[in-house]
């Protein structure tokens, strides 16, 4: 009998091992997910979409729990955390890059001067575009509607 080369026997054991690792829609859990969008000018992050769990459905769409949007802004080169979204839970599609849900929602600037809440958003990754459907509620924080004079007087 003539032994089997061993790249044989490597390339064999790597196939069935990227065999088995394949998740089918809807039978797997991806853990501690993230979904980044690069600028394609400079190829910096504008946003970061993280998630407790995704899940594929065979749509090509992920379900995903826990949901947070980050947004940036740069000041020179430092990124500086912009705005947060965050759901229990949303569909996002990677076609589209958009991330959906019935569900409640909230976003706040980090620095306190906006909060929105709301029942029924859709978030587009590609542009920043949040969209809220229902039961919205807005807060200002009073002290943005002061003149530049007022405000510095505080």
């Amino acid at each position: 009998m003539k032994p089997v080369p061993t790249f044989w026997v490597l390339l064999t054991l790597v196939s069935v091992a990227v065999a088995l690792a394949q998740v089918l829609p809807g039978e797997g859990v991806q853990r501690a997910i993230k979904f980044p969008q690069h600028d394609r000018q400079t190829g910096r992050l504008k946003s970061l979409l993280f998630g407790s769990t995704a899940v594929q459905q065979p749509n090509g769409l992920v379900n995903v729990t826990e949901m947070r949007v980050e947004t940036y802004t740069y000041l020179d080169n430092a990124r500086v955390l912009e705005m947060i979204v965050e759901s229990p839970a949303c569909v996002f599609d990677f076609r589209t890059k958009t991330a959906s849900s019935a569900g409640p929602m909230k976003a706040y600037r980090v620095d306190g001067s906006f909060t929105l809440e709301g029942v029924g958003f859709q978030w587009c990754q590609t542009n920043s575009q949040l969209s809220v459907s229902n039961q919205v509620r807005t807060l200002i924080r009073s002290d943005l509607f002061l003149s530049p004079a007022k405000s510095s007087q505080k």
